[in-house]
């Protein structure tokens, strides 16, 4: 039987980094009203919950207009993370960047969650009115995005076939699930040429260039992408392609040879 302190407490965690992930989202101060309808948690529960966190420094009130914002304290909560690892590189200004030269497209970060998900860290939005849309905090099977395809890339083939019957059985469409040989042919392929590109496969009328963003060995992968409308991203395929190869290279050239580049390890490359 599952404890349920412990379940408890987990809830607790979720909703509390679900406050943060709001206000990261919003960019403003809001109300216990405002925060309760959109994380659909009961008002009664969303104001304990607020009044902890400014009792413990992470959110500030104003008493007068009765709004909640995060305090500073939240801002440097991350700030060593976002420094160390390229100096005075942010993973964000590179984003920036990444958008600029792309013409505005869609930049996104991600990282694995759990078993078999990969989620949005970061999103840049894309500055068309027609562009491809991903929200930041939002978890979707590794094998239906190319940023986890590139991140599957750097994992033995034992491990991506579990990765792949996961996600197949927790897909409820017959057509969205993803048949194992000519996945790991996929995956092959990102590993000889050091990108992933979705090409309409994982989001019918989009398409996404993913690559590796170099990091220290004991860092958990990350993985950089470019998407938008398929016609618009075939049209400037080379372009992003390049760009996207020469800023990672730089980034891991400034960094040093303690990092691992955006090409995939000889030991990912095995199949299993």
């Amino acid at each position: 039987m599952p404890n349920p302190n412990k379940t408890a407490i987990v809830k607790s965690a979720m909703r509390t980094f679900a406050v943060l992930e709001f206000f990261r989202k919003t960019k403003r101060a809001a109300s216990v009203t405002e925060i309760s309808s959109a994380l659909e948690m009961p008002q009664s529960s969303t104001s304990v919950l607020l009044r902890c966190l400014v009792e413990l420094n992470y959110l500030e009130y104003e008493r007068k207009t009765r709004l909640f914002i995060p305090s500073y304290r939240v801002n440097l909560l991350g700030d060593w993370i976002r420094r160390s690892p390229f100096r005075d590189t942010k993973l964000t200004d590179l984003m920036e960047e990444l958008w600029t030269a792309t013409g505005g497209e869609t930049v996104m970060l991600g990282q694995q969650a759990g078993a078999a998900g990969m989620q949005y860290l970061h999103v840049v939005p894309g500055g068309s009115q027609l562009q491809y849309t991903a929200q930041a905090g939002q978890i979707r099977p590794m094998v239906r995005t190319a940023l986890g395809h590139v991140l599957l890339s750097q994992m033995p083939n034992t491990k991506i076939r579990g990765i792949i019957r996961r996600n197949n059985a927790e897909e409820p469409s017959q057509s969205a699930r993803v048949r194992e040989s000519a996945f790991l042919e996929e995956v092959e392929r990102i590993r000889r040429r050091g990108y992933s590109e979705s090409g309409g496969r994982t989001t019918p009328g989009a398409s996404t260039i993913g690559m590796l963003v170099p990091l220290p060995k004991r860092r958990a992968p990350l993985a950089i992408g470019i998407g938008g409308p398929i016609e618009r991203i075939a049209a400037k395929r080379a372009q992003i392609i390049e760009v996207m190869q020469n800023r990672l290279k730089q980034l891991a050239d400034e960094a040093g040879p303690k990092f691992v580049s955006e090409k995939p390890s000889r030991d990912a490359q095995r199949f299993g």
